[in-house]
């Protein structure tokens, strides 16, 4: 499964991520955004992503080489403690700290920003792409397939202590953290479109996850899978969820 990542590119394009800035990226997973940001800042640029997960790191690592960007560099680390794994980086050394979908799944992230904050340059860009799931789906023509997936995925973040209003409150987080909130963005997911999975997908992607937490065992999955795909009908409109950009600086 591959999907494009235009959306998140234009929405750190519009929040002011351009080419040779030096970027902090928070969370990187399988390296989707750090891919992203890699193209943005070209080879005047570079990317630090950071991840929690060594399994991550490595998937992110071999993405990168395959497609032969030099201008990433990638490194372990929890979010959640003190950044010592920054300590051999000078001050000041970084234009932006971004990150998509990630301050959601953080017990504090307006900590982890100010942590951070020493080595974000004065006037300095946060940018962070986060999903809300509190207002959706929406919908006109029944779709209980959809609906049900929708509903196990939600399951799954509580589970997981994810905070799926978090789009709401990035202006706020971003102020306790000491910034100063310049804007906001938000519009709607739409199941199908070119630059998301579709919900079908989605659950094929996070199976592991859910038979893990006891949401759902494998086999219903699949079954609702195969009923999911019979529910989507081209002209079918399902908002499956919100995404929002929201932009700070330092100062």
């Amino acid at each position: 499964m591959k999907r494009s990542n235009s959306t998140t590119e234009r929405l750190f394009k519009s929040a002011g991520i351009s080419e040779g800035m030096a970027v902090l990226e928070l969370g990187c997973g399988p390296g989707e955004v750090s891919e992203v940001l890699s193209d943005i800042v070209g080879s005047t640029g570079s990317v630090l992503a950071i991840d929690r997960s060594k399994e991550m790191i490595s998937s992110a690592s071999n993405r990168l080489d395959k497609s032969g960007k030099s201008n990433v560099r990638f490194l372990q680390a929890d979010l959640n403690e003190a950044p010592k794994y920054l300590e051999s980086i000078d001050l000041l050394s970084f234009d932006a700290v971004v990150g998509r979908r990630v301050l959601m799944y953080l017990p504090s992230p307006e900590r982890v920003l100010s942590s951070l904050l020493p080595w974000l340059r004065e006037d300095g860009l946060v940018v962070f792409e986060e999903h809300d799931s509190t207002i959706c789906p929406g919908f006109v023509d029944a779709m209980p397939a959809h609906e049900r997936g929708v509903s196990l995925l939600e399951k799954m973040l509580a589970e997981e202590g994810v905070d799926q209003s978090m789009g709401f409150h990035l202006p706020a987080i971003f102020s306790k953290a000491g910034l100063k909130f310049e804007a906001i963005w938000a519009e709607a997911v739409i199941d199908g479109q070119g630059d998301q999975y579709t919900l079908g997908e989605l659950l094929e992607l996070l199976k592991p996850r859910m038979e893990s937490s006891n949401i759902a065992i494998a086999s219903e999955i699949d079954e609702l899978i195969a009923q999911i795909e019979i529910e989507r009908e081209p002209t079918a409109v399902f908002v499956s969820g919100m995404r929002f950009c929201s932009k700070a600086i330092k100062g």
